[in-house]
């Protein structure tokens, strides 16, 4: 008999994709090498509401040409990450049938722009991050993959933790470090008694946890390593099943919003 969870369902949102050499996602891999990696947020409903994990990255900032010269072209991007009308994180969440105002939690795995996009729809939302990742991505200079402008907002309600974390039943925070100082990724415990290992960028694709391979940069090598061989071990016990976020395979074979994980 599954264990109890809140969780009733698990939809994977589908925001666009970033055009990168195959070295940004695994160490040591050939940049001539260029690859589309899907650029997710994943959306839980549960007893008590529902749940965003991550936000997207901010279309306008690429469609408007002064905007994707400041943020991209001069801070270094060779290519623009690619964001179509279906892509839309409000359009998703219309296609389920609920707004941003409907979410009254949002989980960040870390701080940059590929997940924080849209953090400023979720004002009125209580939004949860590593202590460690909030002070790092707000206090040291922005790196090639922050916008500040994102997440340094003056009204967004921040409930700040440290370590691993049970959210409510069926939905446990992991503290994966390594790609970045506070990254963390998340167990989601089904209806069906399935357990989703959500990665966020501890490992882009499967061939990362499949090869032990670090992704091609990280805060610390060492947290690197044992936050991804710690999320292998887990998703090798019974009943449990990686979602790497950016992996172009994987995606193509997931359930994308509005069918749903249940």
């Amino acid at each position: 008999m599954a264990a109890y969870t809140s969780v009733h369902k698990l939809y994977v949102l589908l925001c666009g994709f970033e055009i990168l050499p195959l070295g940004i996602s695994v160490r040591g891999g050939d940049n001539r090498i260029i690859v589309a990696e899907p650029i997710c947020a994943y959306l839980a409903e549960t007893e008590t509401g529902w749940v965003l994990f991550d936000t997207g990255i901010d279309a306008e900032r690429i469609h408007d040409p002064d905007l994707a010269k400041a943020y991209y072209t001069d801070r270094g991007w060779t290519t623009l990450p690619v964001v179509h009308p279906a892509h839309s994180l409000t359009g998703q969440l219309q296609e389920i049938g609920i707004r941003p105002e409907d979410i009254h939690q949002v989980v960040m795995s870390h701080m940059h722009t590929d997940h924080t996009g849209y953090l400023k729809l979720f004002r009125h939302a209580t939004i949860t991050a590593q202590r460690a990742e909030y002070h790092y991505a707000l206090y040291n200079p922005p790196e090639l993959g922050n916008i500040i402008e994102d997440y340094n907002l003056p009204d967004l309600n921040w409930q700040l933790i440290e370590g691993d974390h049970e959210l409510q039943p069926g939905i446990q925070l992991l503290s994966t470090p390594g790609h970045t100082p506070g990254h963390q990724s998340a167990l989601i415990s089904l209806p069906s008694g399935k357990q989703l290992v959500l990665t966020f960028d501890a490992g882009d694709f499967l061939q990362n946890f499949d090869q032990e391979l670090l992704p091609g940069s990280a805060s610390n090598d060492r947290q690197a390593m044992e936050s991804l061989l710690r999320l292998k071990r887990l998703a090798n016990e019974p009943g449990h099943m990686l979602f790497p976020l950016h992996d172009p395979a994987f995606i193509q074979t997931a359930r994308l919003a509005p069918l749903y994980y249940d």
